[in-house]
């Protein structure tokens, strides 16, 4: 079992600023057909998975993994609605509350 120190929980949030930073730049790149976004959101996806590896030495995995995505998504869908006017229909906020549900369940399996 991996031995949890606070600075797995900085990781952890490092990493999942990254992921949101690198779909946001995506969207940014127009399909990777601007090159300073594009690259940009690589370099960030790219750090995101090394401070999710350095997160999951003191984190399970599966908890790790499951707060990451999670919460990437809520906050990636965060930001689309903020900065590209995106619209969530009422059964996609009802989904995003069952991920949540589920990821704070794995918290307490």
């Amino acid at each position: 079992m991996p031995t949890f120190e606070p600075i797995h929980a900085i990781y952890l949030a490092i990493a999942i600023a990254l992921e949101v930073a690198a779909n946001v730049l995506m969207k940014q790149s127009h399909g990777l057909t601007r090159w300073i976004p594009g690259v940009a959101a690589i370099a960030c996806a790219l750090a995101a998975f090394t401070a999710l590896s350095f997160a999951i030495k003191g984190i399970e995995l599966s908890v790790a993994y499951g707060i990451w995505g999670g919460v990437g998504l809520l906050a990636t869908t965060l930001f689309g609605i903020a900065l590209f006017r995106e619209r969530v229909s009422p059964s996609g906020w009802f989904g995003m509350l069952l991920i949540m549900a589920g990821v704070i369940l794995m918290k307490f399996a």
